[in-house]
């Protein structure tokens, strides 16, 4: 089996079971608040980057559209890390 055939059933297989869609989905949460606080306090607004840091950390998500986004972008930055990890050895 080779890694691309690898990365795929992680990304596929991964958001199906309980546990990986759980993980997943506070995994994407944290990779979503990190790139979201980053990028407002490289644009200089310190007051801005908290209020985003607080609304993407502490306060769920209102819709099934977030909570699949969250859990999309957990998998695909796991699944990526896997790829590299996999290729490396």
């Amino acid at each position: 089996m080779s890694y691309e055939i690898g990365l795929l059933k992680y990304l596929v297989k991964t958001p199906l079971t309980r546990v990986g869609f759980i993980s997943m989905y506070l995994f994407g949460g944290v990779v979503v608040t990190f790139l979201s606080t980053i990028a407002e306090l490289f644009s200089g607004n310190y007051v801005e980057a908290f209020l985003e840091y607080f609304v993407y950390s502490a306060i769920p998500p209102t819709s099934l559209l977030k909570v699949l986004f969250l859990v999309g972008a957990g998998t695909t930055v796991a699944g990526l890390k896997w790829y590299i990890a996999m290729k490396c050895r």
